[in-house]
Order: structure tokens, then sequence, then C-alpha cells
């Protein structure tokens, strides 16, 4: 009631400001497409409501938007970290709610339908345009160009050849001629197979500073066809590769997937004490079975085969299960479990997991508490092991903010989980964390001492663990 009558005082004492005085204000964080662009209206009366739309085509040319109606506080400032929106595609306090409450124009919108263009050399990514536009009283009184970036601006990449097999190097904009070395990654991407995936991650991780190397493991020229008795040693080609480039430090090496690419990095970081540091997005510390492309649905219920091997042996893996509940199995499923874990007490670094808890299609919630459970219980030497666990987000988490209003739709045969809502805070967070996870454990020396890393007090492990 106070904070009313203070609005209604500040409105008569004020008047109306003229509409030459409102001023777009807005920070895109050198264009970052993992960071929330900080939006705010500044010079309008106290309590005085705007309109806030941004739009966007995707890569088939479909208009997406989204709107929202804030209100300025008593300085005249509408601002999208601290105003609620009242009306539009989104409600409450929310600075990414512009980005992924987007919709599209007409009919249904794809998962991720950022337009992630190539630039001309194939290997980088070109900037996606937004527009912004702010409305008072129905008049468009401002508007601008935000772009959003994958690739910062003096990334470098090039295509090179790792055991005779194309890899591609992506380097961060200060890197030549600087002299000191610096830390590494190794990228994989998920079930899709190639190195598309692989590289924008590596194109992101250069962009924050890494050399980055993406590795495809199967479905490109010189990889099995299917996901089954794949070889991790690829991985580990790529470790031996980075460590004889004058400006990687060899001791300072990790691992980054994303799904399936997630459980490769665990499997080549257990096998590899080189690697220092593992992220894994959404992905399991037991594989699942492997998948033969040409049988549908062409996934794991598809065949009953290893999907992975390590010096010509294959590694264990989990049977087919409709409705099993890995981090709290029967005897009988505990034991199949046991067989199918990777060793992954042996990594030789902290291991850093990405989970959805609605994550319908691997489990990842789950899977990674039977991964915590397991290090704690497993390691010789405790490590500062992580999960960032994404309570309402399903399989298809994203370090590039986008619209996630459509991200759980992909199609009938393959359920992702997730919600809107629940995918934009994962994206949101999720990116920050692998690169404050990454700093932590590659960036400092390795003598250096960690700071301190606190957590909840966490229960006492199960019989059995």
């Amino acid at each position: 009631m106070y904070k009313r009558l203070a609005w209604l005082a500040a409105l008569t004492v004020t008047g109306c400001a003229p509409l030459e005085a409102a001023e777009l204000v807005v920070d895109t964080h050198g264009d970052r497409g993992d960071r929330v662009p900080s939006i705010a209206v500044t010079g309008l009366n106290a309590a005085e409501p705007i309109d806030l739309r941004l739009e966007m085509r995707d890569a088939r040319g479909q208009v997406w938007r989204s709107s929202a109606r804030l209100r300025a506080d008593l300085d005249g400032v509408a601002d999208t970290a601290t105003s609620a929106a009242e009306q539009g595609s989104y409600r409450g306090i929310d600075a990414a709610g512009l980005l992924w409450s987007m919709q599209p124009e007409s009919g249904t919108g794809t998962p991720s339908p950022l337009p992630l263009r190539h630039s001309p050399d194939g290997l980088l990514y070109e900037a996606v345009p937004m527009r912004l536009s702010v409305l008072r009283d129905g008049e468009l009184i401002a508007s601008r160009v935000l772009e959003r970036r994958l690739s910062a601006p003096g990334v470098v990449a090039q295509v090179v050849q790792v055991a005779g097999v194309s890899a591609r190097l992506y380097l961060p904009a200060d890197v030549a001629g600087a002299g000191a070395t610096r830390p590494a990654v190794v990228t994989l991407g998920g079930a899709e197979g190639g190195i598309e995936a692989a590289s924008a991650y590596a194109a992101w991780l250069a962009s924050n500073g890494y050399v980055a190397l993406a590795v495809g493991y199967y479905r490109m020229d010189g990889r099995p066809k299917d996901l089954i008795n794949v070889p991790i040693e690829p991985v580990l080609d790529a470790v031996t590769w980075l460590q004889q480039q004058p400006g990687v430090d060899p001791e300072r090496i990790g691992v980054m997937g994303g799904s399936w690419g997630g459980i490769v990095a665990m499997a080549a970081a257990a096998h590899d004490a080189r690697l220092r540091s593992v992220v894994s997005w959404v992905g399991s510390p037991a594989p699942f079975r492997g998948i033969r492309r040409d049988v549908a649905p062409a996934d794991y219920r598809g065949v009953d085969l290893p999907p992975l091997t390590w010096k010509g042996t294959p590694l264990g893996y989990l049977p087919y299960r409709e409705a099993v509940d890995w981090s709290a199995p029967t005897a009988a499923d505990a034991a199949l479990l046991e067989q199918a874990m990777l060793p992954i007490e042996r990594i030789n670094g902290p291991v850093l997991l990405v989970a959805g808890g609605d994550d319908q299609l691997g489990d990842s919630g789950r899977m990674a508490a039977v991964a915590e459970r397991w290090l704690r219980a497993r390691r010789a030497v405790p490590m500062d092991d992580e999960v960032a666990y994404y309570s309402d987000a399903g399989h298809l988490i994203t370090q590039m903010l986008q619209p996630t209003t459509f991200r759980h739709q992909t199609g009938p045969h393959l359920q992702v989980g997730g919600t809107a809502e629940g995918y934009a805070r994962a994206d949101r967070d999720s990116s920050q964390r692998v690169l404050a996870f990454l700093a932590r454990t590659l960036m400092r020396p390795l003598n250096a001492v960690p700071p301190p890393h606190r957590r909840a007090p966490r229960p006492p492990l199960p019989p059995g663990w």
C-alpha cells in the first residue's frame, strides 16, 4: 500500500516524461551467446508500463517472437533483471525471459531453433541477429539488433590430422604469439555422430580462452559407422597430439562431451591419467547398449551389443530395461550395474556431471547420482567432483541460450523430457558452471591450492556402495 502511494506521489511530482526522454540501455556482454544480455529502459515515469519485444528468424526462415510488459520503478527504470513481466510470453522477474519464451509466429517450432550457421570457412559460426524493440503506449520508441555469438571474434579454427583422421582445432583470439602455454580440452558430440556437435563445444571453449580439439569417434570418415565396438583410443590420440603442440600445457588437458560424448569422455579419462578434468553433459557413468543406425528405432533399444572398446576389449554396458531406477537398483540390477560401470574412480582429476532430473532419454539425473555415490565410495584420492542437477530439465541441455518452448518436442519416438522453464534455467546456469569448473581444474597451476568448495552435507551411502 505504501509503495503504491509512493508511486502515485512520484507521478504527481514528475508528471509525464517526454517520449524522447526514454532510452534503451543494453549490455550484450560481447554478444556472447552463453550470457544473458542486460536490457533496461530508462527515463520513464515512475510506475509507467513499457512493452519489450524480441524477434528472430530460425534456420527455416520462420519468425519467432517474445514480449514482456514491464513497469518502471520509482527512478523511471524498467529492467528485465529486476522488473516483473505483467503480461507477455513469460511472467515474473526473469532476465532471460525474452530469450527462452520466444514462440514461432505460426505452427510448431523446432527444439533448438537458434540458427547456428557456419562461417565461410565451414568451421566457425555466424552471429545470430535478434531485433529488440521498445513500445510506449503502442508506439515504437527504440529498437536495436542484438547479436548472439557462439564463436567470439578472433577465434581461429583449422582442420588438422590426428592419427590419420580429420579433427578440428579451435584457438582463442589471443593465443597467437602469446608465448605462454594454455590448457586444452578435447570435445566430443553425442549419438548423432560426426564432428559437428563437438565443433560447437570447441568453438565455445575457444571463445572462453581454451585450446579446444573437436574429435569424432564414429559416423565420419575413418571411424565406425555404428556405435558398436567403437574404440575410445581416438580421444587418447587427441591427447597425444595436443601434448605435442607448442601452445598447449601438456599437464593441463581435459575432455568434455555431450550425451554419448559424455560417456566416451568418462571412459577415456578412466583409462588415461593424462586427462585432468572431465565434463559430461547428460552422460552416464555406465554405457547403454550400442546403436546400429539402420535398425529401428536407432537407439539403445535396437540391438544388444557393446558400444565401446578399450584395446580391442569391449567395455561393459547396461541391459535395456523399460522401467528401472539404476540409482536405487534391486539386488539383481545392482549386479548388472556393477559390471557395466566405467572405472571412473580412476579418473585423474575432478568430474563434473551436468544432469537433467526429467531426462527421459538418458536418465542423466539418476545416473549422475550413481556416479556421485560411486566416486565418493571408491576414489583412492578424493577429488572435488561436482553434479550440476536441474530438476525440470530433460536431455537437451545446451550452452547456448535460445528459445526453449519446443525443446521437449522431438517427435513421438524420441522422448527427451523437460519443461521450457526448466531448460531455460539449466541452459543459463550450466554453461557458467562448466566454465567455472574448467577454470578451477585447468586454468590454475597444478600445484596451486584450490579454493574451498563448500557443499551441503550428504546422506550416508546405502549398503553395497
